[in-house]
């Protein structure tokens, strides 16, 4: 072949070789793989995003930052302080957080490292030099991530449908948290410095930023490394801010106004932290900026103004309801306050004297929810429920939360004096002239034995429960004040106008089939009444009247032949053992029988919610504790069977949406 021959050939092969690899064009790859490059960033994956990345392409600078990030990040902050761009700043937000993150873990890393070899010996010791360096850096990109946010020129801000907004605002509360926590989570109040790599930062903080329920906020816990167990869902009201638990504690000598008093003491409360910078661009270029601490609770503010913009704050109530429920002292009540019928009022824990609690401080306007637990339960068993309820903006904008904590053995008519009490002079205190209608529409929830204290709060009940005891008019007993005080309370009922309407879950209307059996009888005798019932009740039978049903009063009566006791004596031991709320809740006891004469006021709005353990049709069935036949009530305005369900229903799907449709319902009514 000649020469040029063999160059043509030469050509044309190079020339087939280039057709196959152009310099530009595109390849098929499969949807995942695109959709990962387009929406992979320092949040989601621990890598930059394609639009950070673009910049330091654009720039030069992408293969510097991976062998130097440090000195890459200062010639990138200096050319975005001459030409102060959002894709400048977003890119020093993204690499400012993700080198904070790699230095916080060989911080991490050398801190476990010297607990084991125990040179690490106190918590106050400054830290090293890699985790100091990894908050100032945190520090930054939360500065960054502000600007990018809120420039100075309000129509550089960025859309809702740029997709780096959500990347910014999450760099920006992460990067908060991170820096507090670097800090052991402390935050100083007045003014104070910071000085890191790109200057001084000066803080402030005013001290009644860190007040709520007339306490102040303490032992602030990131919400982004709480993992919570034992709920369904993890509600999180997605906005701005650094999302932290914090504990109201009281302040010693301090006394509580009423708004507060009920508000159980350290509780735990969801609050977000944020940092509204002053003047940052500026800052920026000259070293110097200027910052304050802002903290909100959920309950009192939900959005906040930065910048001429309406901003939803971040907060985390799930996080919190589980955190304070991990180790209340609620769990311990339960079946100690099934035992003892006094145990109440020896529990400063509890924060309350007449049981009556609230989740936060009153609000005017607001419509009480009151929730009544059941048989050796308390209020943490509504947890499911309230945390459903806490995350529907609708329910959290209308109604309040209270709670009713009693000792579960005592008998159901002293329980429902005390509640009865409670929501009295609570309404009293909050309300002396009436001027909050919210108030009295209350709505009560009752579970189980909870629903037969709610039923008394709505029933007339007349001399029927005393007609039961005696044919002697109450009046006429001769009987010391204190004593015809309490039973008074305790054995006439009226219908509490403040309680518009009222939804019974599993509740023995007809009694209870396990009541009867022998474990409810076992159960029975471990419940104590409390010591003011007892030297109520020996009165009343030194007047003639015995409350200790007839069952018991042959069991002790046949035990007294063996005693040596004088009469005197046989009678007080014999009344210390008074008829339970097992005795009460049996289908056949002068309490059941009695309360089943006594119709709902027909004047309130009554709903009945009843699980059953198979599936339709509920008739002959039952969900363990109570049949349905005892659960159906006639004459209410709604119905709902739960097939499948268990006693424990208040934590099912669906009774917390039938409860939520009624919650709805009523507020529709007016």
């Amino acid at each position: 072949m000649n020469k040029p021959l063999k160059i043509a050939a030469a050509l044309l092969i190079v020339g087939s070789l280039a057709g196959c690899t152009t310099p530009v064009g595109v390849r098929k790859v499969d949807h995942g793989s695109i959709r990962q490059v387009l929406t992979e960033n320092a949040i989601s994956a621990d890598v930059p995003s394609i639009s950070s990345r673009q910049v330091m392409r654009r720039l030069g600078l992408s293969e510097n930052v991976r062998h130097d990030p440090e000195r890459s990040l200062q010639h990138l902050h200096d050319l975005a302080m001459q030409e102060l761009t959002a894709d400048r700043l977003f890119a020093l937000s993204e690499y400012s957080y993700l080198h904070g993150t790699i230095l916080r873990r060989t911080c991490d890393r050398g801190r476990m490292e010297a607990r084991r070899s125990r040179t690490y010996r106190s918590r106050n010791a400054p830290p090293p030099s890699q985790c100091e360096r990894a908050r100032s850096y945190f520090v930054a990109a939360s500065m960054y991530a502000f600007v990018f946010l809120f420039p100075e020129d309000s129509q550089a801000a960025p859309s809702g449908f740029d997709p780096r907004l959500r990347v910014a605002v999450d760099i920006y509360n992460l990067s908060i948290t991170s820096a507090i926590e670097s800090a052991v989570g402390e935050i100083r109040t007045g003014e104070t410095s910071y000085a890191f790599h790109l200057g001084t930062l000066h803080l402030s903080l005013d001290p009644e930023e860190l007040r709520y329920a007339d306490r102040i906020l303490e032992n602030m816990v990131p919400a982004a490394q709480l993992t919570v167990r034992g709920l369904r869902n993890r509600y999180r009201q997605a906005g701005f801010g650094a999302p932290f638990v914090a504990a109201a504690v009281r302040e010693e000598g301090v006394k509580l106004p009423l708004r507060s008093a009920r508000v159980p003491n350290r509780v735990k409360v969801p609050i977000t932290v944020l940092v509204r910078y002053e003047d940052l661009a500026n800052g920026l270029r000259t070293g110097s900026m200027h910052g304050r601490f802002e903290i909100y609770t959920e309950n009192e503010v939900s959005e906040i103004e930065i910048a001429g913009q309406r901003v939803p704050l971040e907060y985390e109530t799930t996080s919190a309801l589980a955190y304070g429920l991990g180790r209340s002292v609620l769990w311990d009540f339960e079946i100690a306050g099934f035992r003892r019928g006094d145990l109440l009022g020896t529990r400063e824990d509890l924060a309350t004297d007449d049981g009556l609690l609230m989740l936060e401080p009153y609000r005017p306007g607001k419509i009480p929810i009151v929730l009544v637990h059941g048989t050796a339960s308390s209020p943490a068993r509504w947890a499911e429920m309230l945390n459903e309820f806490q995350s529907d903006p609708i329910i959290r904008a209308h109604y309040q939360f209270w709670f009713f904590i009693y000792s579960t053995g005592n008998p159901v008519l002293y329980s429902a004096s005390l509640l009865r009490q409670a929501l009295q002079e609570t309404l009293s205190d909050l309300d002396p002239e009436g001027r909050d209608p919210a108030l009295r529409r209350m709505v009560v929830i009752g579970h189980s034995q909870g629903g037969l204290l709610t039923r008394l709060q709505v029933t007339t009940s007349g001399t029927r429960f005393w007609d039961r005891l005696s044919d002697q008019p109450f009046e006429e007993l001769q009987i010391d004040d204190d004593t015809r005080k309490t039973l008074g309370k305790a054995l006439f009922f009226e219908r509490q106008e403040f309680i518009e309407r009222v939804i019974f879950i599993s509740t023995p209307h007809h009694g209870s089939f396990l009541a009867d059996s022998q474990l409810g009888n076992f159960a029975s005798k471990l419940a104590r009444a409390p010591a003011d019932l007892v030297r109520d009740s020996i009165n009343l039978a030194q007047a003639g009247v015995d409350l200790v049903e007839s069952a018991v009063d042959r069991r002790r009566s046949f035990l007294s032949l063996f005693s040596r006791d004088d009469e005197s004596a046989q009678l007080e031991r014999r009344l210390r053992r008074l008829p339970s709320s097992v005795d009460n809740m049996k289908p056949d006891s002068a309490f059941t029988t009695t309360l089943q004469t006594l119709p709902i006021d027909s004047s309130v709005h009554a709903h009945s919610i009843i699980p059953v353990l198979g599936d339709p049709p509920p008739q002959g069935q039952h969900d363990g504790v109570v049949a349905y036949s005892s659960a159906h009530l006639e004459g209410v305005e709604s119905e709902l069977v739960v097939f499948g369900s268990g006693h424990s229903t208040q934590s099912h799907p669906s009774t917390i949406r039938e409860a939520r449709r009624i919650l709805l319902e009523h507020l529709d009514a007016r």
